[in-house]
């Protein structure tokens, strides 16, 4: 019996690894100890991968400043591709647990929001004509308060997203188990799509097109007119 390869793959067991795909080196940051910050400007979206968390603010000119244990901020990886902002971590092999990095985001305007992973995400307020909030994994996904003309909001995992605020025209799309939970966003409009045992919760004043394939269930409020295709289970509320 080989003790030295059934040792080794009990080591393999007792410690967790990772890999990002991520490539190249990202932008550099600076300070020391528990704090970054990384200069970079001119993007309208963020992007999250892996497990850290990130808090997005809207307000004036961009920053971008990381806390959290020194070795954990070493494998980082801040980059901006076009206009989006990515924060995940180095390329590679990493061992043992990772500690938790929360990274402030501070822009003039959100046009997207990406979750990848089981880190999670706060937004503080979107305004404009278009926002785009995706999950895509077990994180989830906030937006405190929105205010656009096109909101469209898609789920594919167990993550939840929530959301409040107004939107003149909502789009959903739910494959998953992943939650929408929206009482505090008003829509003129809507298109909600779900394949899976997700539920969509919104409130819509005007027509409402629902389709569901799976288990999940639709409320949007006695205010919503709705054409619905159903298979499965799920269930519709409208008026």
């Amino acid at each position: 019996m080989n003790y030295a390869a059934i040792a080794m793959l009990a080591g393999l067991t007792a410690c967790s690894m990772s890999w990002d795909d991520d490539k190249g080196a990202g932008v550099a940051g600076t300070g020391s100890g528990t704090t970054r910050s990384y200069a970079v400007t001119d993007f309208t979206g963020v992007e999250l991968r892996g497990s850290d968390d990130v808090d997005v603010r809207v307000g004036a000119g961009f920053s971008v400043r990381a806390e959290g244990p020194a070795k954990e901020l070493e494998q980082l990886r801040i980059a901006r591709d076009g206009d989006t902002l990515k924060v995940g971590r180095k390329s590679g092999m990493h061992w043992g647990e990772h500690g938790k990095v929360k990274v402030y985001v501070t822009l003039p305007r959100l046009a997207a929001a990406d979750v990848a992973g089981s880190g999670d995400m706060a937004i503080d307020r979107v305004e404009g004509a278009n926002f785009a909030g995706t999950v895509a994994g077990s994180g989830d996904l906030g937006v405190a308060a929105m205010a656009v003309d096109n909101a469209k909001l898609s789920i594919a995992g167990s993550g939840d997203l929530r959301a409040a605020g107004i939107a003149k025209a909502l789009t959903v799309d739910i494959a998953g188990s992943g939650n929408l939970t929206a009482r505090g966003l008003t829509a003129q409009q809507a298109k909600v799509s779900i394949a899976g045992s997700g539920d969509a919760t919104a409130v819509v004043n005007g027509p409402a097109k629902v389709s569901i394939v799976g288990s999940g269930d639709v409320d949007l409020g006695a205010g919503a007119t709705c054409s619905v295709s159903k298979v499965g289970s799920g269930s519709v509320r409208c008026r």
